[in-house]
């Protein structure tokens, strides 16, 4: 999964989008419509596109199929970790749990972004993991 810079903007403000969403009425179709989407695909991607460009060549560009269900799975379970931990600590709300999901893929897209303009610098050798030998 590869992003370009506009797409890693938009995912880092999507966050922001769903909770500016919940200032919508309560149960408006628009406000569950966006608030579903961002908690079951967004972080994921952002983490997903942190991770990535990490993880050096493969010998395939990756299944549009596999990298959403990969970003889906890192949703939820990012989403279980935070409610859990604002459960713990008796302070769970949704509005917390948005806020900090929201900064969490921001911070992943941003990292994403830089993480992919290092790559792009980088000489060939050293952007696939292998260091070439002087002769």
């Amino acid at each position: 999964m590869t992003f370009s810079r506009l797409s890693l903007l938009l995912l880092g403000l999507s966050g922001w989008v769903a909770v500016l969403a919940t200032l919508l009425s309560p149960g408006s179709p628009i406000c569950v419509a966006v608030n579903v989407v961002f908690l079951l695909l967004c972080p994921g991607a952002a983490v997903l596109g942190l991770v990535r460009p990490l993880l050096g060549r493969r010998d395939h560009t990756g299944d549009a199929m596999e990298s959403a269900a990969l970003a889906f799975a890192i949703s939820i379970g990012m989403g279980m970790l935070v409610s859990e931990a604002y459960f713990l600590t008796a302070t769970f709300t949704l509005e917390r749990t948005l806020i900090t999901l929201a900064a969490v893929t921001s911070a992943a897209a941003l990292g994403a972004a830089i993480t992919s303009a290092r790559a792009r610098r980088a000489p060939l050798g050293r952007r696939e993991g292998v260091v070439r030998r002087r002769q």
